[in-house]
């Protein structure tokens, strides 16, 4: 169903606090909060008394209670304490996942402990970089998380879903450079000579503009989006033409089966220091890829009336066609063992 020997986030590093946070990742019921020095904690979120959700409970030192029957846990998911009786069985507990914090996210490994190797985190550093501006978020979207991917990896839709946003409405007929390795699928999507984008139009540019996308994906469900804009036009009174860049980092957390959790990053490396620049983008994104959840809502509604309904590819596909293929060989081998 999900690939589970990989790094996805489970929350930004700002969500996550003392008091115990509950969310579902891969279809399984987890419980964040931070110990006494900060470090992140991740367990299973379910009691093994009563099943009941540990995150209705209360952290105490570095353990956390359960809020029905007062279990108690270590951040290994051992049970410490159970009132009532002084033995604890050495085999009562719940699953505790590895975790790790950075760029600004907390991370967990939701597969085979013994594989979580730090090394193979994405690199999001842009998020904290000081060389760079990055303002984000995340949204919680009712659709199968590849339906994001795929809308991420086409960028077609731009024209349609935001031409009031980050749209242009003349980029419906960019060149696509495909490529797909063992462990990545790129697409190079070059737009010349469109009319210059509404989320752009503040920063100076020409009214039409050379715009390129370079799109990476990587297994779970990770999409970088490296976007170089280039005035196309002479500007009077500018000598040279103005080129800015901008990074959108895209980390999908499957749910279930029909929703994900979206967490997205706008980076820049100009005006860093400009607030009203940052607020702006943050407001300008966060409107399109509302716009975006909810053509896939509708999109993921409309799937589940009949999932076996017939699908056609076109040009434009390539890209969400490859990751797919990627992630179901990927999850068929890891069943395999």
């Amino acid at each position: 169903m999900f690939l589970k020997n990989c790094w996805y986030i489970a929350a930004e590093a700002r969500e996550v606090s003392r008091a115990p946070l509950g969310r579902v990742l891969l279809g399984e019921p987890v419980v964040l909060y931070r110990r006494e020095d900060g470090t992140p904690v991740a367990l299973e979120d379910r009691c093994c008394h009563r099943r009941a959700p540990l995150h209705k409970g209360k952290v105490i030192g570095d353990r956390l209670q359960c809020g029905y029957h007062g279990f108690t846990f270590d951040t290994t998911g051992a049970c410490v304490a159970i009132p009532g009786q002084e033995r604890v069985p050495p085999s009562v507990g719940v699953r505790g996942y590895p975790v790790i914090e950075r760029h600004r996210y907390v991370w967990i490994w939701m597969g085979e402990k013994d594989k979580a190797d730090p090394a193979k985190i994405p690199d999001f550093s842009q998020n904290d970089d000081p060389n760079w501006a990055a303002v984000g978020a995340n949204l919680h979207v009712e659709a199968n998380y590849l339906l994001l991917v795929e809308n991420l990896i086409d960028l077609s839709h731009v024209a349609f879903v935001h031409s009031s946003t980050i749209g242009s409405t003349e980029d419906t007929n960019a060149t696509l450079k495909l490529e797909r390795s063992d462990d990545f699928v790129r697409v190079i999507r070059a737009a010349p000579g469109i009319s210059c984008p509404p989320s752009m139009k503040s920063l100076g540019f020409a009214p039409v503009v050379d715009q390129t996308k370079i799109i990476t994906f990587t297994p779970g469900s990770n999409i970088w989006i490296d976007i170089p804009t280039r005035d196309a036009v002479p500007v009077e009174g500018r000598n040279e033409p103005m080129q800015r860049r901008v990074m959108i980092l895209n980390a999908i957390t499957p749910e279930t089966d029909t929703s994900c959790h979206y967490f997205w990053v706008n980076a820049r490396d100009f005006d860093q220091a400009n607030q009203a620049r940052s607020d702006f983008f943050l407001k300008t994104v966060t409107t399109a890829f509302n716009e975006d959840k909810d053509i896939l809502e509708a999109q993921q509604r409309v799937i589940s009336l009949d999932p076996a309904a017939p699908t056609v590819n076109v040009n434009a596909d390539w890209g969400g066609v490859q990751a797919t293929r990627m992630m179901a060989e990927l999850i068929a081998a890891e069943a395999r063992g």
